[in-house]
């Protein structure tokens, strides 16, 4: 040990899979709070996937990785719960960016007729320029 570069380790700490075997015991531990009381029909299931999530990205050491897919995943869990269906995380990035909305509420979608009943014009432009 004198004059060794490194002090000597025992084998157990060289060993390459203790990262795989960290992740996989977090990951079994989180799947075990939301599946044990899903399995004995707990009435409000809701705490324990929130728990189990926290339990995840707590104990993960790539909890930022990890955060980023939990945000959309609840973001979209979210939308369709509010009936609006979305493809994916892009277009709620897409859609982070949108300064104006239009609805058409003429009926050109729902009944096909075409009818302008009123318009307005955003703040910078006046109506005299918008009509022509």
């Amino acid at each position: 040990f004198i004059g060794a570069k490194y002090p000597p380790t025992l084998p157990i700490t060289n060993l390459r899979w203790k990262t795989w075997l960290t992740t996989f015991m977090v990951v079994l531990i989180s799947a075990s709070i939301a599946v044990v009381p899903a399995a004995l029909r707990v009435p409000d299931i809701e705490p324990w996937f929130h728990l189990a999530l926290v339990v995840l990205l707590s104990g993960c050491p790539c909890a930022l990785i990890l955060s980023t897919p939990v945000a959309i995943f609840c973001a979209l869990t979210k939308a369709a719960i509010s009936g609006l269906l979305l493809k994916g995380g892009d277009y709620l990035e897409t859609l982070s960016r949108i300064k104006t909305v239009a609805f058409d509420k003429t009926g050109t979608i729902t009944r096909g007729e075409f009818i302008v009943t009123d318009f307005s014009a955003a703040d910078d432009i006046n109506n005299e320029t918008l009509l022509y």
